[in-house]
């Protein structure tokens, strides 16, 4: 089992290339994913109250994730942006969330993933 072996990571990004490099970096390192391409879909894997943690990009099409943002933090559920943007609106509102830039290498990103569950569970 790897690092994140027990966890389930919701990744939401509307590029399906890059999500599924995310996800095949998570599942690698043990974690279960699952991932949204919309914001309907994220909302209601959100809603479900299964996940431990998510990967946020901050533009999911003609939106933002800040819907997302609320619902995991109303269950606090930790999460991350992982995003190619440094200028958005949201990542003022939300500036004590962890921002990780796009691109990064698989490494880079379940080394975050493992500080943010790591900062979550010393909470």
């Amino acid at each position: 089992m790897g690092t994140l072996g027990g966890y389930s990571i919701l990744v939401v990004d509307d590029e399906p290339l890059i999500a599924l490099g995310v996800t095949e970096a998570l599942s690698d390192a043990g974690a279960e994913v699952v991932t949204a391409h919309d914001l309907s879909t994220a909302l209601e894997a959100a809603a479900k109250g299964s996940v431990s943690a998510a990967i946020l990009d901050i533009q999911i099409g003609a939106s933002d994730c800040a819907p997302i943002c609320a619902a995991l933090s109303s269950q606090q559920v930790p999460f991350m942006f992982f995003t190619g943007s440094d200028s958005h609106d949201l990542l003022r509102e939300w500036a004590s969330v962890p921002t990780l830039a796009k691109p990064t290498g698989e490494a880079e990103l379940v080394a975050n993933v493992e500080a943010l569950l790591a900062a979550d569970a010393s909470q």
